[in-house]
């Protein structure tokens, strides 16, 4: 990860990047969603224009004055952080830019709990940092040997780690994007009676779903739930074959590789649904993934309809349903929707997090899943350059820079 640098645009000089009072905000701050070169990118959908001299000199924080002229000499990175100071225009969705600074990745404490979906890696001989690696929660989670290491039998030790087991961690970032264990919790994915009756009371059948079936807007809104046996099925055999076939090479290895008696192993199915009431999957905890069929027909490539459904897959992979409902009855009880909305933005972010390791392993463009929610963002559908980027688009370009494209992850990936 580069360090926090303010860059001028003539050939990009390097200076340190410090406010001042009474410093102009920047013009759009974001991550860039679109890179062909040094002098064609996008921060936040918005085309930044770096060609020839802008407003005369900058005065930078240390009184120090340069002309801005030209573009970068290299290209930056999708995910990356930048603030663009300059004109906007509006009618060209663009930026006049004059200034350009480099944000660094924030770096602090974290912790989750999630499936670990890899074998655990150790580090190969020689590398500038030891230990072993834990595919998890969407993170690699280097454990040292100064990580606390709890364990729950029948797991006793590192050797006995593989991919479906379930980590609880807690550590710090690093600037390749990794998080260093400062302690973990290691055991097996046991699903209990509890969870296994929430999988039979969810199960659909989309033969036994009239097509006049709907949904109560106001009733369900209160009930904080969709009651997923009244979404009639959507009868177009190409798209459903499309959807199923897409579904498959995203289950992962190991899931696919569980006998059909394991309670761990989740019965991964994709159904197209006929509704206007959702511009996103419905997950259900026993792996069935109920798909709008408007969500199909607005995404414009496999890998973006593949984000939606790697999204759905993470969820269930995750137990998300069954781990949040007693802490969303409470979250309902004691703040209302906004502590219920916080919760379900947890659950989105982990959830987009895995999505990208899911599309990864299936070998689709990992950087199509933000332009897939961005695309469904509207209630109807419209250009990308229409829409302003949702939240949850801008999550997801800033874990593609934090632990995707940055130099530093690339080289820590290459170990």
């Amino acid at each position: 990860m580069k360090p926090s640098n303010v860059l001028l645009l003539c050939g990009l000089v390097a200076l340190p990047a410090l406010s001042t009072p009474g410093q102009e905000p920047p013009t759009i701050a974001g991550y860039v969603t679109r890179a062909a070169s040094g002098s064609d990118f996008d921060v936040n959908g918005v085309h930044v224009v770096c060609t020839g001299v802008r407003r005369g000199a900058i005065e930078t924080a240390d009184g120090i004055r340069a002309s801005a002229v030209g573009c970068p000499g290299f290209p930056p990175f999708i995910g990356e952080g930048l603030e663009v100071y300059g004109a906007l225009n509006g009618h060209a969705n663009s930026v006049d830019a004059t200034r350009i600074e480099i944000q660094p990745s924030p770096l602090g404490e974290i912790s989750g709990a999630a499936v670990i979906d890899a074998a655990p890696a150790q580090d190969a001989p020689g590398a500038q940092t030891s230990g072993l690696i834990v595919r998890a929660d969407g993170y690699r989670i280097r454990i040292t040997g100064k990580t606390k290491i709890e364990w729950s039998r029948p797991l006793q030790s590192l050797a006995d780690v593989k991919a479906g087991d379930w980590i609880k961690y807690k550590g710090k970032t690093d600037p390749a994007g990794e998080v260093v264990g400062t302690s973990v919790q290691i055991g097996p994915n046991a699903v209990g009676s509890e969870e296994e009756k929430l999988r039979v009371d969810n199960e659909y059948d989309p033969l036994t779903v009239p097509a006049d079936a709907r949904q109560n807007y106001l009733r369900d809104v209160v009930r904080l739930g969709l009651d997923p046996k009244r979404f009639p099925p959507f009868k177009d055999a190409a798209m459903q074959a499309r959807i199923e076939k897409i579904g498959s090479d995203l289950v992962p290895a190991y899931q696919r590789a569980l006998a059909g008696s394991d309670p761990a192993k989740i019965d991964f199915r994709f159904q197209l649904i006929d509704t206007k009431l959702l511009r996103d999957a419905l997950t259900l905890p026993n792996g069935i993934i109920l798909v709008p069929h408007q969500v199909v027909e607005r995404l414009q490539n496999d890998s973006q309809l593949a984000a939606v459904l790697a999204d759905g897959i993470a969820r269930a992979l995750e137990r998300q349903q069954y781990r949040t409902q007693g802490e969303r009855k409470v979250a309902w009880l004691v703040g209302g929707m906004n502590s219920v909305m916080a919760i379900r933005t947890e659950e989105k972010e982990q959830s987009g997090r895995v999505s990208l390791v899911l599309l990864h392993d299936a070998g689709y463009d990992i950087d199509q899943a933000p332009v897939a929610w961005w695309l469904l963002d509207p209630f109807s559908q419209q250009p990308l350059t229409d829409i302003e980027i949702p939240d949850r688009a801008i999550y997801l370009y800033s874990i593609l820079g934090e632990t995707w494209h940055n130099p530093a992850a690339i080289a820590a990936q290459a170990h």
